[in-house]
């Protein structure tokens, strides 16, 4: 498994319902379903070709539904949705016929606009873990109805939570859109200022 799947996979918890969301490979459902932390699993994905890799791939397990719909069109206590931007899980959140206790998000891009969502819709951030996988920057975000951060600042609604913690992932990606920005710092001033910031807050 790819560093994002192990850290999706290590910050899921023991719970009814888990959702995979937008499940496409079924490799996060297989985990639930196999390793019993979850006494249902449900796989959806709005694609069929998508739902068949993960019905294949489970068509063994006896703890899983395969639901073919866009978002959360059922009821979960817990969804994992990965491989889409923070716009559109936003969007999955505001539409979901009810929202799970938890939410384990993995937007490739639009992460603060993801994180702004959570707290209008009443959740608490309570892990957001910044990682590189296959040269690409993310934040494995956790939130939670009861429990986790519920008010943030300005820095942490844009990189992450836990940006006022040491992370080497988090400082690369930071030093790198230090340096795309000064391609034009006038333009990117105010892009600049945040970003030098955040990198003060990592000891950089």
């Amino acid at each position: 498994m790819s560093g994002r799947l192990d850290c999706i996979i290590s910050l899921i918890e023991p719970s009814g319902i888990i959702a995979d969301v937008g499940c496409d490979h079924g490799l996060v459902a297989q985990y639930c379903a196999e390793s019993g932390i979850a006494e249902k699993v449900i796989a959806s994905d709005i694609s069929e070709k998508c739902l068949k890799k993960a019905e294949d791939l489970l068509r063994d397990a006896d703890n899983v539904e395969f639901i073919c719909c866009d978002g959360i069109r059922y009821y979960c206590d817990e969804a994992i949705i990965s491989g889409m931007g923070g716009i559109l899980i936003s969007e999955i959140l505001r539409s979901a016929q009810t929202l799970p206790n938890t939410v384990i998000a993995v937007p490739h891009r639009d992460g603060g606009t993801l994180r702004r969502t959570l707290l209008e819709l009443g959740y608490g951030i309570d892990r957001d873990v910044p990682i590189w996988d296959k040269d690409k920057f993310y934040s494995v975000i956790r939130a939670k109805k009861c429990g986790g951060v519920t008010r943030l600042t300005e820095l942490q609604i844009e990189f992450g939570a836990e940006c006022e913690i040491p992370s080497q992932a988090l400082s690369a990606y930071l030093i790198k859109l230090r340096d795309t920005y000064m391609r034009a710092p006038h333009v990117n001033a105010e892009r600049l200022k945040s970003v030098s910031a955040a990198l003060r807050l990592q000891g950089v």
